[in-house]
Formats: structure tokens, sequence, C-alpha cells
């Protein structure tokens, strides 16, 4: 990845966990997750429509046709992250978060297999290792704490404490909600191609505005006919007012890179957002366990050097 790209993710990645932290004061304050979501994606998208009408305009060859067309990956992108986005909600739900959250680190390998059959890359050596390590830091970050409600099989009691790490692979055939996630890490690791396909067809403002006004709407009607927003009060206003701000901003840097780098090595690179998260949960939300994860946050960050070579 040229060093654009690597610098244009890593932003991305350090005002995503910004972002993270504002929602998070959002469900503490007890707004649904499902509203956040949708007032950030409307909100972002008109952001970044105005920004591509005024400053980056779209350069679009064709909608329909099949090898060139932006309409084909962009629907695929954003269905895709319809599944991403209720997914992880549906996820937690039938499943302990520390279940959930190790699947998801196993995406910068997936990512893999549908760079090289959609766009044709194909990472060189360090890429691979870089790869690997960001999964494996992601996978042992998640790892923080014991798992709730969780009693490690008789082969692998042996292992003592270290049992938990093979948790959410010994529950891929019991728990919905792993299955779940699942679901969500693959439907990523082919969102993230479509995504760079969708940039390099229209603009790196104009794509991801069309992909979030499309999940808004989606989150608009499933929320308002589920009567949500009866909690909403004027305590959640200045953070709906930043968070998509924060949010289209993020977008921006993730789909600029795209033009300095393979879509699997953006991808991985955007997983540093969990370290940047810790420090911001460690400065703002006083989240002291988050001390906890420091053995994959530096797994991540070679990883990420590896990336970035």
């Amino acid at each position: 990845m040229q060093w654009q790209g690597f610098v244009l993710v890593l932003a991305g990645a350090f005002l995503f966990a910004l972002y993270e932290t504002l929602n998070k004061k959002l469900i503490v304050k007890k707004l649904p997750a499902d509203c956040a979501a949708t007032v950030n994606f409307l909100g972002g998208g008109l952001l970044l429509f105005l920004v591509s009408l005024c400053f980056d305009p779209p350069q679009i060859k064709s909608w329909f046709d099949f090898r060139e067309g932006l309409f084909w990956p962009l629907i695929a992108t954003s269905l895709l992250n319809i599944v991403i986005l209720f997914g992880n909600v549906r996820a937690l739900k039938y499943g302990d978060v520390s279940l959930i959250a190790p699947i998801a680190a196993t995406q910068p390998l997936v990512v893999i297999l549908p760079s090289w059959l959609i766009l044709r890359e194909r990472p060189d050596a360090f890429g691979y290792f870089g790869l690997l390590l960001m999964a494996i830091g992601m996978y042992v970050f998640s790892f923080a704490e014991e798992i709730k409600n969780w009693q490690p099989p008789i082969w692998l009691s042996w292992l003592g404490s270290k049992a938990r790490y093979f948790a959410p692979w010994q529950m891929l055939f019991r728990n919905r909600g792993v299955q779940i996630a699942v679901a969500v890490a693959c439907s990523g690791a082919v969102s993230i191609n479509f995504d760079k396909l969708s940039a390099f067809r229209s603009s790196a403002t104009f794509a991801p505005a069309c992909i979030l006004f499309f999940c808004g709407f989606i989150g608009a009607v499933k929320t308002v006919r589920e009567g949500e927003w009866h909690d909403f009060d004027k305590d959640h206003l200045l953070s709906l007012i930043a968070a998509p701000i924060v949010f289209a901003i993020v977008l921006v840097c993730y789909w600029a890179a795209f033009h300095y780098g393979m879509a699997a090595y953006v991808g991985a690179v955007k997983r540093t957002s969990a370290i940047f998260a810790l420090f911001l949960g460690l400065v703002f939300l006083k989240e002291m366990k988050a001390l906890k994860r420091w053995p994959g946050a530096v797994i991540m960050t070679a990883g990420a050097v590896l990336l970035s070579l």
C-alpha cells in the first residue's frame, strides 16, 4: 500500500473510533442502536451528496453496462451492508459479545479470496503475513475477558483459561449468534470489493452517499414501524449532529484510500480503529478493562506495519 493510502486509512480508523465513542454515549443515554445508525446513515449520506455535487462530481461512464456500470456493484454492496447493519445487532441478541467479536477478526483473511475473484488483486509475501497478523491480533484483542455462560468441553479442558480462544468455533453449530456473525464477516469481506469498484466507477463521495441513503432508508422504515423513536430526547441531539459528520469524513478517508492500495489492505488496516477505540475508551469513558487488550493491539500494529511496506 502506498503511504498516502496508509495515512488515509489510519486517519479514517481514528475518526471511526471517535464515531463509535459518540455512538456509545448515545446508547448509554438509552437511544436505540438502530435509531442512532439511521441518523448517522441519512445524515452522512446527505453530507456526502453535497460534497460530491460541489467538489467531487462523479465520473460515471455507464449505469447499467455489466462490465463498467455503476449500478451493479452499488446495489451489491448496498444489500450486503444491510446484512452487516442488522446482522451485527441480531448476532449480539443471540450470542455474547465475547463469542461474536472474534468472528469479525477473521475478515482480513476471508477477504483474500473475494478480492482475487472480483478485483483480481493478490497480496505479496509481506501482505499475506501482515493480513495474518492483523487477523490474529484482532482475535486475541477480542478475548480480554472470560466468556459468559460457556464451559469448555472435556477435550479442551487441559488448556485451562486458554480454551476460551476456541469457544466461537466450538459454538459455531450450536449458537445462532455465532452463525450470524460468520455471515456478517463474509458479507463484509465481499462488500469491500464492490465498494472499490463503486469508487472507481463514480467517486469517493458519490458512491458511499448512495449506499448510506439506501441503508438509512431501510433503517428509517424499520425504526418507525417498531416505534423506537419514543426514547429520543434533547440529550441525544448534540451527539446525533456530530456523529454523521465524523462518519462522513471516515468514509471519504476509506474510499479515497482505494486509489492507493488493494481492497484487502484497506479493509485490514481499518481494523486499527479498535486500537484507537481502546485509547479513547480509556481516556473518555474510563474503561480500565481496556488495558487487558494490549497484546492483541501490539500484534495488530505489527501487521499494519507490514501492510504499509
